[in-house]
């Protein structure tokens, strides 16, 4: 028989794992499971309709990537990220995205410099308003845009693996009193002219000053990482 010329796209299949994963992730981030929250394995079953052996498979996932907590015997609840713990979650998040901002910037196309540029004016206006929720939403934006754009996929694979659980946590111990509003408003004109000049060295540290990823460094909490070139 003839192969037609115009074959439909494959339908990329999930497993059952995957999908109780993408679920129970969407709802810890979007809220609808709370921090702290305990969760059981009858009820999760109910509520998404799958048996219990994917949903403990998706569990165990969440918990490498810092979403769930578990104590044997005890618990499995969704992560409860405490204040005290912010200062090292930041310098962890600079550590792995800075490599990526400093590979990413110089690669990119006008689309997306044009994309992150606009998304900056709108963290810019929301952070004058300090609008917390609206800002964290825009910056999850700005460096998921950055990810996708950053030319190293061994790189890309590390911090697709961790950044999730660390901006839940940042995002969960976040405040009015610990947003740091005035490096916003100095910071984002800097990230967004370094983006549009294509100088990842200074898109690198204003994103640094920008997402406080430099607080732990400044308030001695933690040891300083060694700076890579990548």
């Amino acid at each position: 028989m003839p192969i037609p010329e115009d074959l439909p796209v494959p339908i990329a299949r999930r497993t059952l794992r995957e999908l109780a994963f993408e679920r129970l992730q969407d709802a810890i981030l979007d809220g609808t499971l709370h921090p702290g929250e305990i969760l059981h394995d009858k009820e999760l079953s109910k509520w998404l309709g799958l048996s219990r052996t994917p949903i403990r498979e998706a569990l165990n996932d969440l918990e490498r990537i810092g979403l769930v907590e578990m104590a044997a015997q005890r618990y499995t609840r969704v992560a409860a990220p405490v204040p005290e713990e912010r200062a090292e979650i930041l310098q962890a998040m600079g550590a792995v995205l800075g490599g990526v901002i400093r590979l990413a910037v110089p690669s990119l196309g006008e689309d997306v410099r044009g994309e992150l540029a606009a998304l900056i004016d709108q963290g810019m206006r929301v952070a004058s308003k300090r609008d917390i929720a609206s800002h964290s939403k825009i910056a999850w934006q700005i460096v998921e845009t950055l990810i996708d754009s950053c030319p190293n996929q061994t790189l890309i694979r590390l911090v697709r693996h961790w950044i999730t659980g660390l901006l839940y946590r940042v995002t969960v111990t976040r405040t009015q009193e610990v947003t740091r509003w005035q490096a916003l408003e100095e910071s984002y004109p800097q990230l967004q002219r370094a983006i549009l000049d294509g100088d990842g060295r200074a898109a690198e540290d204003a994103a640094g000053n920008l997402f406080g990823f430099d607080v732990a460094q400044a308030s001695g909490a933690v040891p300083e990482f060694p700076r890579v070139d990548y």
